[in-house]
Protein backbone atom coordinates (compact mmCIF):
# COMPACT_ATOMS: atom_id res chain seq x y z
CA UNK A 1 0.00 0.00 0.00
CA UNK A 2 1.28 2.99 -1.02
CA UNK A 3 1.67 6.50 1.21
CA UNK A 4 -1.33 8.07 -0.48
CA UNK A 5 -3.65 5.25 -0.57
CA UNK A 6 -2.82 4.53 3.83
CA UNK A 7 -3.42 8.47 4.15
CA UNK A 8 -6.88 8.21 2.46
CA UNK A 9 -7.75 5.52 4.27
CA UNK A 10 -6.94 7.12 7.29
CA UNK A 11 -8.71 10.20 6.48
CA UNK A 12 -12.09 8.20 5.48
CA UNK A 13 -11.88 6.52 8.65
CA UNK A 14 -11.82 9.66 10.81
CA UNK A 15 -14.77 11.18 8.75
CA UNK A 16 -16.98 7.79 9.01
CA UNK A 17 -16.76 8.29 13.05
CA UNK A 18 -16.41 12.09 13.35
CA UNK A 19 -19.27 12.79 10.42
CA UNK A 20 -22.54 11.54 12.46
CA UNK A 21 -21.45 13.78 15.90
CA UNK A 22 -20.64 16.43 13.55
CA UNK A 23 -23.94 16.82 11.27
CA UNK A 24 -25.98 15.53 14.75
CA UNK A 25 -27.60 12.98 13.14
CA UNK A 26 -28.74 10.25 15.97
CA UNK A 27 -30.62 6.98 15.38
CA UNK A 28 -34.36 7.68 15.37
CA UNK A 29 -35.28 5.11 17.99
CA UNK A 30 -32.28 4.92 20.42
CA UNK A 31 -31.23 8.63 20.11
CA UNK A 32 -27.76 7.61 19.54
CA UNK A 33 -25.18 8.43 17.43
CA UNK A 34 -25.92 7.19 14.24
CA UNK A 35 -22.96 5.63 12.02
CA UNK A 36 -25.11 3.36 9.75
CA UNK A 37 -26.65 4.95 6.43
CA UNK A 38 -29.91 4.97 7.43
CA UNK A 39 -32.15 7.48 10.23
CA UNK A 40 -32.12 4.37 12.25
CA UNK A 41 -28.94 2.38 13.16
CA UNK A 42 -28.65 -1.27 11.99
CA UNK A 43 -29.01 -2.73 15.64
CA UNK A 44 -32.45 -0.97 15.94
CA UNK A 45 -33.51 -2.26 12.39
CA UNK A 46 -32.80 -5.73 13.55
CA UNK A 47 -35.60 -5.43 16.16
CA UNK A 48 -38.37 -3.26 13.83
CA UNK A 49 -42.25 -5.70 13.75
CA UNK A 50 -41.77 -8.79 11.63
CA UNK A 51 -43.15 -12.08 11.09
CA UNK A 52 -40.95 -15.20 10.97
CA UNK A 53 -43.71 -16.73 8.82
CA UNK A 54 -46.09 -15.61 6.62
CA UNK A 55 -48.73 -16.72 4.06
CA UNK A 56 -47.08 -17.15 0.81
CA UNK A 57 -50.30 -15.63 -1.15
CA UNK A 58 -51.71 -12.96 1.64
CA UNK A 59 -48.80 -12.41 3.43
CA UNK A 60 -50.79 -12.63 6.52
CA UNK A 61 -48.55 -13.77 9.81
CA UNK A 62 -48.15 -17.50 10.80
CA UNK A 63 -47.24 -20.05 13.07
CA UNK A 64 -45.45 -21.88 10.70
CA UNK A 65 -44.78 -21.78 6.69
CA UNK A 66 -46.70 -22.10 4.16
CA UNK A 67 -50.78 -21.09 3.04
CA UNK A 68 -53.46 -19.74 5.37
CA UNK A 69 -56.60 -21.28 5.86
CA UNK A 70 -58.19 -18.58 4.17
CA UNK A 71 -56.61 -18.35 0.56
CA UNK A 72 -56.55 -22.27 0.72
CA UNK A 73 -60.31 -21.85 0.38
CA UNK A 74 -60.27 -19.16 -1.86
CA UNK A 75 -57.25 -17.64 -3.47
CA UNK A 76 -57.38 -13.77 -3.97
CA UNK A 77 -56.95 -12.20 -7.31
CA UNK A 78 -53.07 -11.63 -7.02
CA UNK A 79 -50.78 -14.46 -7.26
CA UNK A 80 -48.24 -13.71 -3.96
CA UNK A 81 -47.62 -10.80 -1.80
CA UNK A 82 -44.97 -9.05 0.46
CA UNK A 83 -45.12 -7.49 3.66
CA UNK A 84 -41.74 -6.11 4.79
CA UNK A 85 -42.74 -5.51 8.22
CA UNK A 86 -46.06 -6.18 10.44
CA UNK A 87 -47.99 -2.93 11.53
CA UNK A 88 -46.81 -2.45 14.79
CA UNK A 89 -45.03 0.24 16.82
CA UNK A 90 -42.73 1.84 15.56
CA UNK A 91 -44.07 1.02 12.19
CA UNK A 92 -47.90 2.33 12.57
CA UNK A 93 -46.49 5.37 14.01
CA UNK A 94 -43.52 6.42 11.39
CA UNK A 95 -46.76 5.89 8.38
CA UNK A 96 -48.87 7.85 10.66
CA UNK A 97 -46.34 11.20 10.28
CA UNK A 98 -46.12 10.15 6.25
CA UNK A 99 -50.15 10.42 6.25
CA UNK A 100 -51.91 12.47 8.34
CA UNK A 101 -48.89 15.02 9.52
CA UNK A 102 -48.25 15.24 6.04
CA UNK A 103 -44.25 14.57 6.54
CA UNK A 104 -43.75 13.44 2.96
CA UNK A 105 -39.97 13.22 3.74
CA UNK A 106 -41.14 10.04 5.44
CA UNK A 107 -41.75 7.94 2.24
CA UNK A 108 -37.99 8.33 1.36
CA UNK A 109 -37.51 6.49 4.54
CA UNK A 110 -39.99 4.04 4.72
CA UNK A 111 -39.07 2.81 1.66
CA UNK A 112 -35.19 2.93 2.45
CA UNK A 113 -36.31 0.09 5.04
CA UNK A 114 -38.82 -1.82 2.66
CA UNK A 115 -35.65 -2.02 0.47
CA UNK A 116 -33.81 -3.75 3.17
CA UNK A 117 -36.55 -5.89 3.14
CA UNK A 118 -37.54 -6.92 -0.43
CA UNK A 119 -39.88 -9.72 -1.98
CA UNK A 120 -37.85 -12.72 -3.83
CA UNK A 121 -37.82 -12.70 -7.76
CA UNK A 122 -38.14 -9.13 -8.14
CA UNK A 123 -35.59 -8.94 -11.43
CA UNK A 124 -39.01 -10.56 -13.05
CA UNK A 125 -41.55 -7.75 -12.06
CA UNK A 126 -42.24 -5.27 -15.62
CA UNK A 127 -43.66 -2.44 -13.98
CA UNK A 128 -44.77 -0.89 -10.65
CA UNK A 129 -48.08 0.57 -9.87
CA UNK A 130 -49.68 2.10 -6.56
CA UNK A 131 -53.11 1.52 -5.01
CA UNK A 132 -54.63 4.89 -6.66
CA UNK A 133 -56.26 7.76 -3.84
CA UNK A 134 -60.14 8.80 -4.63
CA UNK A 135 -60.15 12.94 -5.82
CA UNK A 136 -61.57 13.24 -2.13
CA UNK A 137 -58.43 12.22 -0.20
CA UNK A 138 -56.17 13.68 -2.59
CA UNK A 139 -57.46 16.96 -2.31
CA UNK A 140 -57.98 16.85 1.93
CA UNK A 141 -54.35 15.03 2.17
CA UNK A 142 -52.87 16.64 -1.56
CA UNK A 143 -50.69 13.65 -1.86
CA UNK A 144 -50.97 9.80 -2.38
CA UNK A 145 -48.79 8.30 -0.14
CA UNK A 146 -48.54 4.67 -2.08
CA UNK A 147 -47.46 6.72 -4.77
CA UNK A 148 -44.78 8.19 -3.01
CA UNK A 149 -43.18 5.18 -1.87
CA UNK A 150 -43.71 3.50 -5.13
CA UNK A 151 -41.96 6.26 -6.88
CA UNK A 152 -39.30 5.60 -4.58
CA UNK A 153 -38.62 2.24 -4.73
CA UNK A 154 -39.07 2.54 -8.61
CA UNK A 155 -36.37 4.97 -8.93
CA UNK A 156 -34.09 2.96 -6.40
CA UNK A 157 -34.83 -0.23 -8.34
CA UNK A 158 -34.80 1.14 -11.54
CA UNK A 159 -38.42 -0.20 -12.45
CA UNK A 160 -41.08 2.18 -14.21
CA UNK A 161 -43.73 2.98 -12.22
CA UNK A 162 -47.15 3.30 -14.07
CA UNK A 163 -49.69 5.84 -12.80
CA UNK A 164 -53.34 5.60 -13.83
CA UNK A 165 -54.35 1.94 -13.79
CA UNK A 166 -56.94 2.25 -12.38
CA UNK A 167 -59.39 4.96 -10.68
CA UNK A 168 -60.68 4.92 -6.94
CA UNK A 169 -64.41 7.08 -6.25
CA UNK A 170 -64.77 7.91 -2.79
CA UNK A 171 -65.70 5.29 0.02
CA UNK A 172 -66.81 5.00 3.76
CA UNK A 173 -63.82 4.82 5.75
CA UNK A 174 -62.17 1.12 5.97
CA UNK A 175 -61.30 1.69 9.79
CA UNK A 176 -65.02 1.95 10.76
CA UNK A 177 -66.13 -1.47 8.68
CA UNK A 178 -65.26 -5.20 9.58
CA UNK A 179 -63.76 -7.16 7.35
CA UNK A 180 -66.99 -8.38 5.22
CA UNK A 181 -68.13 -4.71 5.22
CA UNK A 182 -64.28 -4.17 3.59
CA UNK A 183 -64.71 -6.15 0.92
CA UNK A 184 -67.75 -4.79 -0.35
CA UNK A 185 -66.99 -1.79 0.34
CA UNK A 186 -63.60 -1.73 -2.16
CA UNK A 187 -64.85 -3.64 -4.62
CA UNK A 188 -67.49 -1.64 -5.39
CA UNK A 189 -64.96 1.42 -6.01
CA UNK A 190 -62.26 0.83 -7.68
CA UNK A 191 -62.58 1.32 -11.46
CA UNK A 192 -60.33 1.01 -14.49
CA UNK A 193 -59.26 3.15 -17.15
CA UNK A 194 -58.49 2.98 -20.91
CA UNK A 195 -54.51 2.29 -20.25
CA UNK A 196 -54.56 -1.32 -20.84
CA UNK A 197 -50.99 -4.05 -20.73
CA UNK A 198 -49.15 -6.20 -22.31
CA UNK A 199 -49.11 -8.88 -20.42
CA UNK A 200 -46.85 -7.50 -17.80
CA UNK A 201 -45.74 -8.77 -14.69
CA UNK A 202 -46.49 -6.02 -12.32
CA UNK A 203 -45.86 -5.31 -8.84
CA UNK A 204 -48.48 -3.38 -6.29
CA UNK A 205 -47.28 -0.74 -4.36
CA UNK A 206 -49.13 -0.46 -0.99
CA UNK A 207 -48.43 1.04 2.43
CA UNK A 208 -50.38 -1.45 4.61
CA UNK A 209 -52.43 -4.61 3.92
CA UNK A 210 -55.24 -5.21 6.50
CA UNK A 211 -57.96 -7.52 5.11
CA UNK A 212 -56.17 -7.77 1.63
CA UNK A 213 -59.56 -6.60 -0.21
CA UNK A 214 -58.42 -3.62 -1.84
CA UNK A 215 -55.20 -5.79 -3.66
CA UNK A 216 -57.94 -8.00 -4.59
CA UNK A 217 -60.23 -5.34 -6.10
CA UNK A 218 -57.25 -3.84 -7.56
CA UNK A 219 -55.56 -7.13 -8.91
CA UNK A 220 -59.23 -7.71 -10.44
CA UNK A 221 -58.99 -4.58 -12.70
CA UNK A 222 -55.01 -4.94 -13.40
CA UNK A 223 -55.37 -8.33 -14.87
CA UNK A 224 -58.37 -7.27 -16.78
CA UNK A 225 -56.65 -4.80 -17.94
CA UNK A 226 -53.49 -7.67 -19.43
CA UNK A 227 -51.30 -8.31 -16.75
CA UNK A 228 -50.50 -11.66 -16.72
CA UNK A 229 -49.52 -11.71 -12.98
CA UNK A 230 -49.92 -9.41 -9.84
CA UNK A 231 -48.01 -9.07 -7.11
CA UNK A 232 -48.26 -7.05 -3.86
CA UNK A 233 -45.71 -5.28 -1.96
CA UNK A 234 -46.57 -3.52 1.20
CA UNK A 235 -44.64 -1.44 4.26
CA UNK A 236 -46.77 -3.18 6.68
CA UNK A 237 -49.19 -6.09 6.53
CA UNK A 238 -51.57 -6.05 10.12
CA UNK A 239 -52.20 -9.54 12.30
CA UNK A 240 -55.06 -11.91 11.78
CA UNK A 241 -57.65 -10.45 14.58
Amino acid sequence: MDWSTWIDKKVYSRLKNVLPELLNRHCELCLEINYDAGFICSRCEDFLPQASYRCKICAIPLPVQGNCGQCLHKKPAFDYSHSSFSYAHPIDNWLQRLKTKRRTEWAHRLASLMLNSQPEHLSHVDIFTFVPSSRWSLIKRGFNPAELIARELGHALKKPVVADLATRSHSRNQKELNRHQRINNVSEHFHPTRKKLKGEHVMLIDDVMTTGSTAHSMALLLKQSGASKVGIWCLARTPKH
